[in-house]
């Protein structure tokens, strides 16, 4: 400040700090409000009603989900039309959810369990997948996102519901119908909330209103009109979050971490496969070529106490293959280790299949018995994605694998395990 502005007495100009735009809230933002408050009042209705009144059928988590999937895709449809993975999950999580509202309560227990937590889980994913960039190549970049969608996506998008909101009733030239129907939704959701407040602070304005609304459970309503309303505020700051929220800056994971060398590839992969060797021959002489077991161990018992080592070591040899193809150099001889890798696991997998298909003879199938071989069967068609991925790099092995686990494990439900162990057992 200048000595002469002081004297004369004049104040310098002061600087104003930048104001930012002003957010202009889209229209489409604004109807989310209606689908979101239709998934509320179906979480209300077909979840937690059902959970108050001690009714824990199945059908209606599952009738909520597909109502969920479908007000999703429609409000979502020009994103699921324009993506072949997207549209692939919605209609899998269509087929799950469809399996669990018809069939949880007819077909096998174990698996109605195990699909009313992940429908959930994969709906979750393509909701994750729709509201960002990935790709196949890498679909472990879509787990942070996926465990946002959880814990954080609820509610970062808060100052959205209050945004879209106050926009929606803050809009001018409006028709004097809107405007007495949203003043009429506001009012409504103000006395959800003050009429009980002033029940419980006056014993005689609790007995007129307690009278007035006779045969109401007015607590009841009271509460699940609490519930809808902040359950519609967390449904609004997540499906925001998938179209209009902060999408991912990048659709992998950035990794600073060199290419393993291949020196140590060829060490580590040719130490593994040499135990490996060793494992197979022992396989094709006493249990493919039958030559017979050490005294008193019988093939049953035998099968039954190396089955679930011998899958847990396959499915570690695919992680292996995969690793070491992602981080190693492309060269040849890494080609031809992989190819032994896989080679040595298609006959440990072989094994399983035949020590499962001799418990399976002496004691008949069972639900983890038929989930082991359907297992088998995925692992199956994974080393043959592996054994491709060999000679075309371009192929994203994970992602479709990841898509294949789906799809089998749904076909597995439809195909009615319950019924199948039946009609196995009475062909043996």
């Amino acid at each position: 400040m200048k000595m002469s502005e002081i004297n004369q007495g004049t104040m310098p100009e002061l600087i104003k700090p930048e104001e930012k735009p002003k957010k202009i809230w889209s229209a489409k933002e604004k109807w989310l409000l209606l689908p979101s408050l239709i998934v509320a009042i179906l979480f209300d209705r077909l979840i937690i009603a059902s959970v108050l009144n001690l009714s824990l059928s199945r059908e209606y988590p599952a009738a909520f989900w597909l109502s969920y999937l479908a007000i999703f895709c429609i409000f979502y449809r020009e994103r699921i039309k324009r993506d072949k993975v997207l549209i692939y999950v919605t209609i899998c999580s269509a087929l799950l959810g469809v399996w669990n509202f018809m069939f949880s309560s007819v077909y096998n227990y174990e698996y109605a369990i195990i699909s009313a937590l992940v429908l959930p889980g994969v709906l979750m994913a393509h909701a994750t997948w729709a509201a960002g960039s990935y790709s196949l190549k890498n679909p472990a970049a879509i787990i942070p996102e996926w465990l946002a969608g959880w814990f954080i996506k609820p509610f970062s998008g808060m100052p959205a519901v209050f945004g879209s909101v106050s926009a929606l009733l803050s809009e001018k030239n409006r028709p004097v119908a809107g405007r007495a129907v949203t003043g009429a939704a506001l009012a409504a959701a103000l006395l959800i909330v003050i009429v009980p407040l002033l029940m419980s602070a006056d014993m005689v304005f609790n007995y007129y209103v307690a009278n007035m609304f006779s045969g109401w459970d007015v607590w009841r309503l009271a509460f699940h009109s609490v519930f809808v309303l902040v359950a519609f505020m967390l449904f609004y700051s997540f499906l925001w979050n998938v179209g209009f929220g902060e999408r991912p800056k990048t659709a992998a994971i950035a990794t600073k971490s060199k290419d393993i060398d291949i020196i140590i590839s060829s060490i580590a992969l040719g130490s593994v496969m040499f135990v490996y060797v060793l494992f197979c021959l022992v396989q094709f002489t006493y249990l493919f070529a039958r030559a017979g077991l050490p005294y008193g161990m019988t093939y049953a018992e035998y099968a039954r106490e190396g089955f679930a080592q011998t899958l847990t070591i396959c499915a570690i040899n695919l992680l292996l293959f995969g690793v070491f193809i992602w981080k190693s150099k492309n060269e040849k001889i890494l080609k031809w280790l992989l190819g032994a890798l896989l080679a040595l696991t298609v006959i440990m997998l072989l094994s399983g299949a035949v020590r499962l298909n001799l418990y399976i003879d002496t004691f008949g199938m069972t639900w983890l018995r038929l989930l082991s071989a359907w297992f088998i069967a995925y692992l199956g068609m994974v080393i043959a994605l592996c054994v491709v991925r060999i000679f075309k790099k371009e192929l994203p092995v994970v992602g479709l694998s990841a898509m294949l686990l789906l799809i089998w494990y749904i076909a597995l439900g439809y195909l009615n395990p319950d019924g199948f162990i039946g009609w196995f057992n009475q062909m043996m």
